[in-house]
């Protein structure tokens, strides 16, 4: 029961995170005169974060691999 409860309280801090930080900073970065594939890999990184954020959930229910 502890390792779920620091799972949750994990995830939790984690979804914070990438809410209030990472895609703000994202989605308000300058990308003026940055190709189109710097500026693709750049807008991934949110879409990786989410990822993380659903693996991480999977993992604290014994879904993930």
């Amino acid at each position: 029961m502890p390792g779920m409860f620091g799972g949750i309280l994990q995830l939790v801090m984690a979804v914070i995170l990438v809410v209030n930080v990472l895609v703000p900073t994202i989605k308000n970065a300058n990308i003026t005169g940055w190709s189109s594939s710097e500026s693709a890999v750049f807008g991934l990184a949110s879409l990786a974060a989410i990822f993380g954020l659903v693996n991480g959930i999977a993992n604290l229910f014994g879904l993930g691999y």
